[in-house]
């Protein structure tokens, strides 16, 4: 199962997030960004993705 931080909406199949060490994931979020270099995309630099990955473009909180 594939879940969404609700921080920093990094996509993970792990209980924690890779990037923020967050524990609350949701198994409810939407819509897939792929960032593959982040100093250069427009993308990752307006949501604050400094780390290359697949995030959810909305993630509902539980």
């Amino acid at each position: 199962m594939i879940r969404a931080c609700s921080i920093c909406k990094r996509l993970t199949e792990k209980r924690e997030c890779d990037v923020c060490k967050n524990k609350d994931l949701s198994e409810e979020w939407s819509g897939i960004i792929a960032v593959m270099n982040p100093k250069e995309s427009k993308i990752s630099q307006k949501l604050d993705i400094q780390v290359p990955g697949l995030y959810a473009q909305y993630v509902r909180k539980l």
